[in-house]
């Protein structure tokens, strides 16, 4: 486009964005309108991300071994108590437990670095879920407060565990020194 300064005329240059918008843009006949591509400058290798310590994974057992969790379960006698109930790891082992927790992507969802927050989400919609009910449902008999009381337990009970494992799994990704 001419560009005036002064007595004189200049010609501008289009960037090399404005020439991709202008090679990109257009309307054809029949089309909903006109559709621009923006030029992304991560595909180009202008700007390179950032390697940091959020993309690797976090080391669980290390975590473990220094918070002493296995200890302090031991400690509060969660462990004996387990082993009177019949579980043991030889009763883990024969059930197929942990491949089973693989198959349903339990393990992976432990060491990915969202699952504390989606959980953390999960917690919140339940316990906004256990008063909603109450309110929503009508108590004209019953059998209709008996299911207000049990949705409302259910959904406490299930933030309550949501919390509390997006506690531990954050507690356990956490950054080692």
């Amino acid at each position: 486009s001419p560009r005036f300064n002064g007595g004189g005329s200049s010609v501008r240059r289009p960037t090399r964005s404005a020439r991709l918008v202008e090679r990109k843009v257009s309307a054809t006949k029949g089309s909903r309108g006109v559709s621009i591509a923006f030029d992304n400058p991560l595909e180009r290798g202008v700007a390179k991300q950032k390697k940091d310590s959020t993309t690797e994974p976090p080391k669980l057992l290390t975590r473990v071994q220094e918070l002493r969790l296995l200890s302090k379960l031991e400690e509060a006698g969660l462990l004996s108590a387990a082993e009177k109930a019949g579980v043991t790891l030889s009763t883990i082992e024969d059930l197929g437990l942990l491949t089973k927790a693989e198959d349903l992507g339990l393990i992976s969802a432990a060491v990915d670095r969202g699952t504390p927050g989606l959980l953390n989400a999960v917690a919140l919609a339940l316990f906004a879920a256990g008063p909603a009910a109450v309110y929503f449902l009508p108590e004209d008999t019953p059998t209709l407060v008996a299911v207000q009381a049990v949705v409302a337990l259910v959904c406490v009970l299930g933030g309550s565990a949501a919390f509390g494992a997006a506690t531990l799994l954050s507690k356990l990704q956490a950054r080692t020194n």
